[in-house]
């Protein structure tokens, strides 16, 4: 993964994509397919915005039935299905209990209904089992760790989850691989228009401090909650009506199951997540409105109450405080303008097209957002009288996705693994992170075996990846690398040695000088070290 930046002046392209999260990378991966010639650019680092800072699903939104958006909830099942036999490295099972507390029983046969439809909606081909329907006992025999007073039972049901940073690299490597020009660290200074339509971009390179002017017979704005600030700069007489909602997560001791747990908050339309996450939990969302730069989206005292108070309604054994946190992490939604609570607005994606040369990709959700860029790709294709052809990524597998049988390819890496000198659970969760290129990262290690040691003793990451990230990823920064490449920066606290190590091995590959090295730990210094 090369950043090409010398190539983004060299002609005029179809079609500029700003922003390098997973619309975007979606978008680019598509239109590239489709044979359009393709940039894309992103002011920070993939997926280092909202979709680095998603709950990790891949899943239909069992609360959206109850705004009865059912159409929205079909598709995302259906890209559920579909992503789950793309990428089976990417997206995998997880089951999730639903207990109840005082619900009585309306909301009991509500949730019944519920979760029948979101079977239903499914259908027979779904890559989860249906929903089951727990008694108080045998609730409280599955998950012992569990609240018992007031415990009616509950429900267990099935979805997915994936690693999001990690979802979007790939996508934006597929990208690559099909012919486009992606560029991180390439911040757009300003929108250039021509009579009134938007003919491309003046792009600076973060990382020299040059700016080029990326020429583009349309421009599509998949840059979120920054789309607006970048149009109605370039032609002020446009307005983009948008509204944006902070979504924070926390991460926490893991919990004694395989499983998640969807908690209701007794708030119409909120819930709450305990997810197993990368040996730990994930606790998350909130759902509040934002009105400010995204860049300034922080993890409030009142949003890590909310959070801890629902998640310790339901625990027994332990009550998590605010020295249990282990990370914390906050994105910014961006939705179509409309009143009422954030958690009442419609995940639905839209697309406008506010003045000629743009077209821009207002909300939607992590797991719909390929039906939904393949629809913006369409109408790109018609606005260049370009004949768009069937969908390329309807059932394109994954570009990191084993061949084979992919049961049969995780039984014989594991065992390469394991010879190499990984421990079981490192090699899990690399043969997850890496699918395809992990036998690249295996023969890396066995030329220099104390690459399989562990960064961290109780995270399963080892060496060998921090190496693998710089030399191959399009790192361009410590953080690009410990925080998207690697969840590190999430999930334990790194001391100032590791953040070195880090620094040094990047450092190695990508050139930096003593004092690079120092800067970067020093950037992470307050960041990295408990994120």
């Amino acid at each position: 993964m090369i950043r090409h930046v010398e190539r983004l002046g060299g002609g005029t392209f179809d079609l500029l994509v700003v922003g390098g999260g997973v619309y975007g990378a979606w978008t680019a991966y598509d239109a590239a397919l489709r044979g359009l010639s393709v940039a894309i650019v992103e002011q920070d680092d993939w997926a280092s915005g909202t979709s680095s800072a998603s709950s990790k699903l891949i899943h239909g939104g069992l609360r959206y039935l109850e705004y009865r958006e059912f159409g929205l909830v079909r598709r995302a099942l259906d890209e559920r299905n579909r992503l789950r036999r793309l990428a089976p490295h990417r997206v995998r099972r997880l089951r999730f209990g639903i207990p109840l507390y005082g619900a009585g029983w309306r909301m009991r046969l509500k949730l019944r209904l519920g979760l029948m439809l979101y079977d239903l909606i499914a259908r027979s081909r779904r890559p989860v089992r249906g929903h089951e329907s727990l008694s108080a006992s045998r609730m409280g025999h599955k998950y012992d760790f569990l609240q018992r007073e007031r415990l009616e039972g509950g429900f267990t049901y099935g979805d997915c989850q994936t690693d999001d940073a990690r979802f979007t690299l790939e996508l934006i490597d597929g990208a690559l691989g099909a012919g486009a020009i992606a560029v991180n660290h390439a911040s757009v200074l300003r929108l250039t228009e021509d009579q009134g339509a938007v003919s491309g971009a003046f792009v600076e390179d973060r990382l020299d401090g040059t700016t080029i002017h990326v020429k583009a017979k349309i421009t599509a704005l998949c840059a979120g909650a920054w789309n607006r600030t970048l149009l109605e700069s370039a032609i002020p007489d446009v307005k983009l009506e948008t509204r944006l909602s902070k979504g924070v997560h926390l991460v926490m001791p893991a919990l004694p199951t395989p499983d998640g747990f969807l908690l209701l908050t007794g708030e119409r339309g909120r819930v709450v997540f305990l997810i197993p996450w990368n040996g730990r939990t994930l606790l998350g969302t909130t759902d509040t409105p934002f009105d400010g730069d995204p860049r300034d989206a922080r993890c409030l005292a009142e949003d890590e109450a909310y959070l801890l108070t629902h998640a310790n309604a339901v625990l027994k054994d332990v009550q998590w405080t605010e020295d249990d946190v282990i990370g914390r992490f906050a994105g910014v939604r961006t939705f179509p303008d409309g009143a009422g609570d954030p958690s009442s607005l419609t995940r639905e994606w839209s697309m406008a097209e506010p003045c000629d040369g743009v077209v821009v990709s207002v909300g939607g959700k992590f797991t719909s957002a390929r039906v939904d860029a393949a629809k913006l790709v369409v109408r790109v294709c018609n606005k260049l009288g370009r004949d768009p052809g069937p969908c390329p990524t309807t059932w394109r597998m994954f570009p990191w996705r084993p061949d084979g049988r992919y049961r049969t390819w995780q039984q014989r890496t594991l065992g390469l693994a394991l010879r190499c000198g990984l421990d079981e659970e490192t090699a899990l969760a690399c043969q997850l992170r890496y699918g395809r290129k992990f036998d690249d990262l295996m023969e890396m290690i066995r030329q220099l075996p104390r690459l399989a040691h562990r960064v961290v003793p109780d995270v399963p990451v080892c060496i060998g990846e921090l190496v693998y990230g710089s030399r191959f990823e399009m790192v361009a920064g410590l953080q690009d690398l410990l925080r998207r490449r690697l969840p590190l920066t999430l999930i334990t606290t790194l001391t100032h040695d590791r953040l070195r190590l880090a620094a040094a091995i990047a450092g190695k590959v990508l050139h930096w000088s003593q004092e690079r090295q120092a800067d970067e730990v020093r950037a992470l210094g307050g960041e990295g070290m408990g994120p």
